[in-house]
């Protein structure tokens, strides 16, 4: 195992008395490829199959840190240090000092480098705060693998959040969620259940929690690829985020409509949950000319306090409403827009437009200009408010509202 990447297996101890010599009830393991394994603790199965370079073992301490012990052969010394260990754990008094001394024990005989962690028992907000520190603190970086099998009930419930929380926070890569089903066992053999499909809906959840605050479309293309949507298509979502970012809307528009069509077939996978929502972002795009969709991206702006974006959309919004108002084409700046725009103000010079419409449009202009190009408004009133973070969203807002409606 390359020593840039480590695997480590996260695994949790609980306090089942199932059997009064292993303390969890022996059970046959079957994995998916068909293997079936014997062994009270599934955290051991899980070791062979999974082949971590460390392995890090939560418990509280009241955790039947025996059926550890219990696996490792010691005389002498290390008799009398394995029998501590099974009488704190029978008193539920197990510290970490004594789980210091006996991780030796542990990893000579498992012979994989081995962490044996105290964790708090999660009764409050702060206690699962800290069972996340611990875990974080002892799976530094590389690729994780967690069982979520043993332990109290909830404990499996923060074993997952942990590996949400270790891929979104410390940048590690969550390579498997394990559960060793006794509940489903049928014939006296215990199916292993993979709960990656929880990661797939997290990151699934994350997307679109990102996309309402960044509106990038390509958040979606690895999920969707994963899933079996192809490559051509994923790549439309992609590209349709550069394009847009470099407010060349057009092409942007034609990416997403070349990907819908995806949209209206059944998915695979998780992809299939989330094609309802992933729709609903998209589908305004059918619909929409270029003033919708520049009036709509300036919108967004402004709510994610981007008004650079905000009030150059806005603007260009306004002069795609002229050109198309004047049957001029909408792309081509010196031979539709900048006439378009100068037809427009020399309406509003000769009082053609309400009031209202006129201050809007010269408010958002100004603006623009200010914010676009980055140096000193040389109108006083609109240099005050572009220094202003309390009025310029509603300046912006105000503008938009009075020319575009």
């Amino acid at each position: 195992m390359s020593q840039a990447s480590p695997t480590t297996l996260v695994s949790f101890l609980g306090r089942a008395r199932l059997d009064p010599k292993t303390g969890y009830q022996v059970a046959h393991y079957r994995f998916a490829d068909g293997t079936t394994k014997e062994t009270p603790f599934f955290g051991l199965d899980l070791l062979e199959v999974a082949q971590p370079d460390r392995l890090v073992v939560l418990g509280t301490s009241g955790s039947t840190w025996d059926v550890l012990i219990e696996q490792c052969a010691v005389d002498g010394e290390e008799e009398e240090l394995r029998l501590r260990l099974i009488e704190a754990a029978s008193e539920q008094r197990v510290d970490a000092s004594l789980l210091a001394a006996v991780e030796p024990l542990v990893e000579r005989a498992l012979g994989v480098r081995c962490l044996l962690r105290l964790i708090d028992y999660g009764r409050d907000e702060q206690g699962q705060a800290r069972i996340l520190e611990t875990i974080a603190e002892a799976v530094p970086r590389g690729r994780v693998v967690i069982d979520l099998t043993h332990g109290f009930r909830h404990l499996a419930a923060i074993g997952a959040l942990s590996a949400f929380f270790l891929e979104r926070v410390r940048g590690l890569r969550v390579e498997g969620l394990y559960y060793g089903a006794l509940d489903m066992r049928e014939q006296g053999v215990t199916p292993v259940v993979r709960l990656d499909g929880l990661m797939t809906i997290e990151h699934w959840l994350d997307a679109l929690s990102r996309f309402d605050q960044n509106g990038d479309y390509g958040l979606f293309a690895p999920l969707l690829e994963r899933d079996g949507v192809p490559a051509d298509k994923v790549r439309c979502l992609v590209e349709a985020a550069f394009f847009e970012r470099t407010l060349n809307l057009a092409d942007a528009r034609r990416r997403i409509l070349t990907f819908l069509p995806v949209l209206d077939t059944p998915l695979n996978g998780v992809s299939a949950l989330f094609r309802p929502a992933l729709a609903e972002q998209l589908d305004w795009v059918r619909a929409a000319g270029l003033m919708a969709y520049q009036h709509r991206l300036a919108r967004f702006y402004l709510r994610q306090g981007d008004y650079v974006r905000a009030a150059i959309l806005g603007f260009e919004a306004v002069i795609t409403r002229e050109c198309d108002r004047r049957k001029f084409g909408q792309h081509d700046h010196q031979q539709d827009r900048k006439p378009a725009e100068d037809a427009f103000e020399a309406e509003i010079r000769a009082g053609e437009h309400p009031r209202a419409v006129a201050e809007g449009y010269w408010m958002l202009k100004n603006l623009r200009n200010a914010l676009a190009h980055g140096n000193p408004a040389s109108l006083i009133h609109v240099r005050q408010i572009v220094v202003n973070p309390q009025r310029l969203p509603g300046a912006l807002n105000d503008a938009l509202q009075r020319v575009l409606g």
